[in-house]
């Protein structure tokens, strides 16, 4: 009986506490549609994923030559039509040299000044030395910290063979082919 007696009280709590925690009224909310996409960067020279460089030939030791200015594009909207939505928190310009004779002596003497701007009256310089030390440099530093998307900036270079007492014979008849390689990222 004494156990008899137990179980309903079990069951009569068990009721209890079932009909208590029930509610008459429910409703639920759902969070739909739910998306995880990543960005993209699209950094272009002129519009141009490749653009081909220039020629400058034939010359001599003292003769200054200046690139045309090349827009450097983060390649989205507002200004572009391309697909990038990432802002560049780093541009970069490097350079390497592609020559048929890796170690020639154009490589070792040729000098050059990068310069860029983004419309202001004068321009930045990058990097102003020898071809062959200019490795990679900073195209934002220290003026501008980003280049958005539909922005651009320019940037231009001076390239020559400086006159020196050395023996300039060693330059004749030589070909330097280098590339310029512009990269951006988001971090």
């Amino acid at each position: 009986m004494k156990i008899f007696k137990s179980l309903i009280t079990i069951v009569a709590v068990a009721a209890i506490a079932v009909g208590a925690t029930s509610a008459y009224f429910s409703d639920t909310a759902t969070i739909t549609n739910n998306t995880f996409a990543a960005g993209i960067l699209e950094i272009r020279v002129n519009g141009q994923e490749t653009l081909i460089g220039a020629t400058y030939a034939p010359t001599t030791p003292g003769v200054i030559y200046t690139s045309p200015e090349y827009h450097i594009n983060n390649y989205g909207a507002p200004h572009f039509a391309g697909p990038s939505n990432l802002t560049a928190k780093y541009l970069q310009i490097g350079v390497k040299n592609v020559s048929a004779s890796p170690d020639n002596d154009l490589w070792n003497g040729v000098m050059i000044k990068v310069e860029t701007n983004r419309g202001w009256p004068t321009w930045q310089e990058v990097y102003n030395g020898k071809i062959n030390s200019m490795g990679t440099r900073d195209l934002l530093a220290p003026r501008w910290s980003e280049l958005a998307p539909g922005d651009s900036q320019m940037v231009r270079y001076q390239v020559w063979l400086p006159e020196s007492s050395g023996d300039q014979n060693k330059y004749m008849g030589d070909t330097l082919k280098w590339d310029f390689a512009i990269e951006g990222r988001t971090s």
